[in-house]
């Protein structure tokens, strides 16, 4: 064990405060891991303190992480660290070893360096590591080298051992569709199953699989042949998120080769960010791909595998796509490209909105996957930009009905001169107020005996501001010169009808549209449902009407606080819209209340709300609900995180205390 050369000192006044961090990789997999190390600092900081020190003189944090590489840069717990030091939370910090912190060279450095200089110590006693001597850069660069070597072999050993079952025909990756997977020695009754293990044909779902080749290579959508597969309740494998098939689930099957008695391996191989220490999955070059017959595995004939894949081909529409580097798009993060790209934010701590799934995605709070927000509730893509593109269109258009009123108010700003003539005026006058200013100081500065050097510095200062003013209206008298007519009442209509389109049209003006009428993000705020365990989410912002119209009758109305234009809403106007949408029973419980109070019976109050006798039972139950607790909207906004919520559970592992986890679909 590591002996100090220079002794730990107790702080006067005060307790020592210590952190203990550890940490294992996903590698590892011993949860009982950082336990031991844990115990291990504990007793290193046991041997080198006063054996008669007392508890309180002593405040000891742990941080661990289970289950996470330390080449990342970014992590829950060694996010805590940095904030732990920022905030000058400890005196003396203790990992077993500097990998705990990070196995990164880079990331090691930056994080001892920013430790040293807020006064904090770092002791790794593993590696003979000790912040308080002169030597510790030389002793963690060799040590950060030794564990970067150790993952590099660690990386070989996993390549060769894939390789090595590649060669002999075995199973590598997952279970695709129509396949089972066998051991090489089955479970006994004192042994579970051993690999490696080998793929053979399940005689349940290879008729299927070779009606779903056979309905495509007819021409059938893959959306029609995914709703069959639905309806039938074909599973899709243990990786299947959700147990619906959808079209690009049918083109990934239809795609694979292994179906034809083909099978191919690291098409794909992960490559490591060095920026942030993650990896992310890249195409392999053509010559690197390995490829192995396997006919014993073959469920359709070449000509039905082609013939599938030619109906695929036919309905593309590019022939060609760029791919890696090519694509306009690589490099970009995938939340950057979309309709609300940094315009939708979590309405509780504020983080991004983060769009999720490449085919049928949502929203989520980017701060909800690491347990820094409790808002976890989500919204679907598509009904997101559909329900805010609606909104504010409908503002937008609603001033169409008042484009005369506002032709007649601009004619009336623009035959006195509008808003340049009050800019004139206010500049005039601070011409005139700095002009009587000047003279005042120039009178002051003949008389005055004393004190005269400040007197000069405010006339310099006020001959400036003067020269400032008057070249503002020379500017402004230019303008007026050259002023434009004022638009009509059909100008401002196709302006309007315009915006209208542009906003339609979901293309990369619809964003710009929005960012210009926009005052502030939109709030994505969680709602729970009345007399419901249910949360869902609705969006809140505000924009300027002002800023659809044209920028003319936009600049000639800015500021004219009239009677008028009051009625237009031409300053902020807030939009609060559903990004869900309402069951039968929210939406008509009110309504169906109201009816059976009149007294109707409940199969004619369902007919004249469209739901069943049951439904409008239902309905009515809630509404009544509702009316005794005063309340009239059937959902209810949240500010803190409620006690049950649907589809949300609390977890209680690895004693890293309650935690919000999301039920799989």
């Amino acid at each position: 064990m590591m002996h100090l050369r220079q002794p730990i000192v107790l702080p006067s006044g005060r307790p020592l405060r210590v952190l203990i961090q550890a940490r294992y990789s996903t590698e590892e997999q011993r949860q009982t891991s950082t336990e031991d190390q844990i115990a291990n600092c504990r007793r290193f900081l046991a041997d080198n303190l006063p054996r008669d020190i007392e508890p309180d003189r002593l405040a000891i944090e742990v941080i661990h992480e289970p289950e996470i590489s330390g080449e990342r840069m970014s992590r829950p717990g060694i996010n805590e660290v940095w904030a732990g030091i920022a905030a000058g939370r400890w005196d003396l910090i203790i990992a077993e070893e500097s990998s705990r912190l990070y196995r990164h060279m880079t990331f090691a450095g930056l994080l001892f360096n920013t430790a040293v200089d807020a006064g904090i110590r770092i002791l790794c006693p593993t590696d003979y590591i000790d912040t308080a001597d002169d030597d510790w850069p030389e002793r963690l660069n060799s040590s950060q080298s030794s564990h970067s070597r150790a993952n590099y072999y660690n990386r070989t050993r996993i390549k060769r051992a894939h390789q090595g079952l590649w060669d002999r025909g075995a199973a590598i990756g997952s279970l695709k569709v129509g396949y089972r997977r066998r051991p090489s020695k089955p479970a006994t009754e004192s042994a579970p199953a051993e690999g490696p293990y080998y793929d053979e044909l399940d005689a349940d779902q290879v008729p299927v699989v070779c009606e779903v080749f056979d309905r495509v290579a007819g021409d059938e959508p893959p959306w029609a042949v995914a709703e069959w597969l639905t309806s039938i309740g074909f599973s899709k494998g243990s990786h299947g998120q959700k147990p619906e098939w959808s079209a690009a689930n049918v083109i990934e099957l239809i795609r694979r080769p292994d179906y034809r008695g083909e099978q191919t391996f690291r098409k794909r191989i992960s490559k490591q960010q060095l920026t942030t220490g993650r990896s992310k999955l890249v195409r392999n070059s053509a010559d690197a791909v390995l490829t192995r017959q396997a006919p014993h595995l073959r469920i359709v004939s070449d000509h039905v595998w082609y013939e599938a894949n030619a109906a695929i081909d036919r309905r593309r529409t590019r022939l060609f796509v760029p791919t890696g580097s090519d694509h306009p798009l690589s490099g970009k993060a995938r939340d950057s490209r979309g309709l609300l790209s940094t315009l939708f934010v979590c309405g509780i701590c504020g983080g991004p909105m983060h769009a999720e799934g490449r085919h049928e995605g949502g929203y989520r709070c980017a701060r909800a996957k690491n347990y820094e927000c409790w808002n976890r509730t989500t919204c679907l893509r598509e009904q997101a930009h559909e329900a805010v593109i609606a909104a504010v269109a409908q503002e937008v258009m609603a001033l169409a009905d008042s484009r005369e009123q506002l032709v007649a108010r601009v004619l009336e700003l623009h035959a006195s001169g509008g808003d340049l003539a009050a800019s004139q005026r206010a500049l005039q006058s601070e011409e005139s107020k700095l002009s009587g200013s000047i003279a005042n100081l120039c009178l002051a500065i003949e008389k005055s005996g004393d004190g005269i050097e400040a007197l000069v510095e405010r006339l310099a200062s006020r001959e400036r501001d003067l020269k400032v003013v008057r070249s503002r209206l020379a500017e402004l008298a230019s303008q007026t010169q050259d002023r434009k007519p004022p638009p009509t009442a059909a100008d401002i209509l196709r302006h309007l009808e315009s915006l209208q389109a542009g906003l339609a049209a979901r293309d990369s003006r619809a964003g710009v549209i929005l960012r210009q009428l926009l005052v502030g993000p939109i709030r994505a705020i969680p709602h729970r449902q009345f007399d419901s365990n249910k949360v869902v989410l609705r969006a809140e912002f505000e924009i300027m009407l002002s800023q659809s119209l044209p920028v003319m009758v936009a600049k000639s109305i800015e500021g004219a606080a009239d009677a008028a234009l009051s009625d237009l809403r031409l300053v902020r106007q807030p939009i609060v819209v559903d990004l869900f949408t309402p069951s039968a029973l929210a939406a008509h419980a009110v309504e169906a209340y109201e009816l059976a109070e009149t007294g109707l019976s409940l199969a004619k109050v369902g007919a004249a709300l469209g739901v069943s006798r049951r439904q409008a039972d239902l309905c009515s139950q809630l509404g009544a609900k509702m009316t005794a607790a005063g309340v009239t909207d059937p959902f209810v906004r949240l500010t803190e995180r409620p006690e049950k919520v649907s589809r949300w559970r609390r977890v209680r592992d690895r004693g890293d205390g309650d935690r919000d986890q999301r039920r799989a679909s």
